[in-house]
């Protein structure tokens, strides 16, 4: 769709909000592909940007892979150094709502859930599955990340356009975890033979995209705004009502 047919849509729907999440998150993908990357995630973003109208809230979600390798994941970082096609594009991304969407709230995030595609399978889904069918897997001890399940992070986002929030947010976990933390926990969780998992290091894999192996959220902007934000042990509690 480009941008005048979206600009007439918007016009005839008058949305108080749009949540912007449409991306191509692979990050093999992205690196495989990155001029389907740099449309996917830089040249749709700003369609949907110019489409906004003031009185439209616009919520982008954005990736903690823009933080890359610096080592202060805040908000108020100015110098972040993504390293993969994925973090750079969705970087560029979140440019263009600054530009072009001033007051919308760009969000930094890492989620799991389950997936509405059958065809797709989350990485937290294929811990599930993978353990349900009592197969053998290999979970980094290397990699950290804060972790949101996907029905915490829609709340958390109604409360800053409550609020007429505005900029950059980090939601996460407060309490980071490695992969391999996540696995056991979610095993525990479901009732999973925790023996079935691995223990790996990303160091050991070579992947085409390069990826931090420390991606830990500051959330402490999303304190002092008084949001509570769950832990990643509580997202895979949530997660675990819906099976």
């Amino acid at each position: 769709m480009d941008t005048h047919q979206l600009q007439l849509l918007l016009s005839q729907i008058k949305p108080d909000l749009v949540i912007h999440c449409a991306s191509l998150t692979s990050l093999e993908g992205c690196e495989q592909n990155p001029d389907l990357a740099m449309s996917a995630n830089v040249s749709v973003s700003e369609n949907v940007t110019r489409s906004c109208s003031a009185e439209t809230k616009l919520v982008y979600i954005s990736t903690d892979q823009v933080y890359g390798l610096t080592a202060d994941r805040s908000e108020t970082n100015m110098n972040l150094k993504p390293i993969s096609q994925y973090g750079k594009t969705k970087y560029l991304g979140e440019q263009k709502c600054i530009e072009n969407s001033p007051n919308s709230i760009i969000i930094r995030t890492n989620i799991f859930g389950w997936n509405v595609n059958p065809a797709k399978v989350s990485s937290a889904e294929w811990i599930y599955n993978s353990l349900k069918r009592e197969e053998r897997i290999t979970l980094f001890t290397d990699y950290i990340f804060s972790p949101v399940y996907t029905e915490y992070l829609g709340e958390i986002i109604m409360q800053l356009a409550d609020m007429d929030f505005s900029g950059i947010i980090n939601i996460g976990s407060p309490l980071s975890c490695s992969k391999y933390e996540f696995g056991i926990q979610l095993a525990e969780e479901f009732g999973f033979d925790k023996s079935l998992i691995n223990k790996g290091l990303i160091v050991d894999h070579d992947f085409e995209a390069q990826r931090p192996k420390n991606l830990k959220l500051n959330t402490e902007k999303l304190n002092h705004l008084g949001i509570k934000i769950p832990d990643y042990r509580e997202s895979i509690k949530k997660f675990s009502q819906y099976t």
